[in-house]
């Protein structure tokens, strides 16, 4: 059971893949940043951080080396308590209570 999640071929061996899903993402991350900066530019800004985040998201979880053989259902199980709460949380929020809502997930 040791070859489950092994790679198919000597490509995926090569980690230069993970290279590049990690220059990608922190690329969108930055292009998020400066898209946020700007009310016009806000709603681009939000795409390319929702791309960096699942760049990255998945180009961990589809390495071998970082998800150790059978614990590639870590992941998931960690993503979906702060997935339930946050689209919970936006449903249930107005607008006018956004500050309140940040200022509650920061503390």
């Amino acid at each position: 059971m040791a070859g489950y999640f092994s790679p198919p071929n000597e490509a995926w061996a090569d980690e230069s893949w993970l290279d590049t899903v990690v220059v990608v993402g922190i690329t969108c991350f930055i292009l998020c940043l400066m898209g946020l900066s700007k009310v016009p530019t806000a709603k681009m800004g939000m795409i390319y951080g929702i791309i960096g985040m699942l760049a990255l998201i998945f180009g961990f979880w589809f390495d071998i080396n970082y998800t150790f053989g059978h614990g590639i259902w870590i992941i998931p199980v960690c993503i979906a308590p702060g997935l339930i709460l946050g689209v919970w949380s936006a449903l249930a929020v107005e607008m006018t209570g956004l500050p309140e809502m940040v200022g509650a997930y920061n503390g």
